[in-house]
């Protein structure tokens, strides 16, 4: 994989002007407090809003998350460890 990684704090209006002009086919969130939710929720918008959601795959990840907070948030996937972040990701890609 070709990672862009953006820091912490990360305005989300930045993070979906970086995944366009990256090319970026994956999103990857992560939070480790309720409070990273609405941001979550914000990128994905924005990539509504831009009309590039359906080609840009959102993955979120942090101990708190689970199916309930990732259908809120409108991701494709949540994950609690990094190891079933990577293996969903090359399901996505079809990279083994």
């Amino acid at each position: 994989f070709e990672v862009l990684d953006l820091g912490v704090d990360v305005p989300g209006e930045k993070i979906v002007a970086e995944a366009e002009s990256f090319g970026a086919d994956i999103i990857g969130l992560s939070g480790l407090l309720t409070l990273a939710f609405d941001p979550m929720k914000r990128v994905v918008e924005l990539l509504r809003e831009k009309g590039i959601r359906d080609s840009v795959k959102v993955i979120i990840g942090g101990a708190q998350l689970d199916k309930l907070v990732c259908d809120s948030v409108g991701a494709d996937a949540f994950v609690t460890d990094v190891v079933s972040g990577v293996n969903q990701c090359k399901q996505w890609t079809g990279v083994n």
